[in-house]
């Protein structure tokens, strides 16, 4: 029978038994590390289109703030609103 196993029955005869069940863990540890791998990228993905989606938002926010602030519209709101106008020479006070 050992004349029908040829030469790989002296390769597995010449490997020692612990290096099989030390192939399996390896394999396993980086098909675990690949998944890991993976996995910790889509997080990244997914945070990165938070970021860029809430620099917009900050972007418009900004935009907003200044159209809000503006002295136009500031005057405009004064006279319409508020029934403010600009002071009459009457109504000025000097400091001293």
């Amino acid at each position: 029978m050992s004349q029908g196993m040829g030469s790989s029955g002296k390769l597995f005869r010449w490997v020692p038994l612990w290096v099989w069940p030390t192939v399996v863990v390896m394999a396993i540890g980086t098909v675990w590390l690949r998944l890991a791998i993976v996995d910790t990228s889509y997080t990244i993905n997914q945070a990165e289109t938070q970021i860029r989606r809430l620099e917009q938002e900050r972007e418009k926010l900004n935009l907003k703030l200044s159209e809000l602030r503006s002295p136009k519209r500031l005057e405009s709101l004064a006279r319409q609103k508020f029934g403010l106008h600009p002071p009459k020479p009457e109504q000025w006070v000097y400091l001293k």
